[in-house]
């Protein structure tokens, strides 16, 4: 992995990076299986946040990050089951 699997979390966060399958190709299994942990690390930081509720932008950022990241779970853990098999 280029970069680090906390930072590549953060980017899906942030909307930098969208996870697809010809992305994802390029990634080992314990690659992939160290960005899942650190995306649930980071949906557990963010579910933690405390925003105050009038304030409806700081709401709506954590909303939209905390959905990019449940979507990019749901295309990770689709393609951990199809990931093809390791040579040998």
């Amino acid at each position: 992995m280029a970069n680090p699997a906390w930072k590549v979390a953060a980017d899906i966060a942030e909307g930098y990076v969208m996870l697809n399958p010809p992305f994802l190709k390029k990634y080992e299994r314990h690659e992939v299986d160290a960005l899942s942990k650190e995306m649930e690390k980071l949906t557990r930081d963010l579910r933690g946040l405390v925003i105050a509720a009038d304030d409806a932008e700081g709401n709506q950022t954590r909303n939209r990050k905390l959905l990019r990241l449940s979507q990019a779970a749901v295309v990770l853990q689709n393609w951990r089951i199809r990931m093809p098999k390791a040579p040998g």
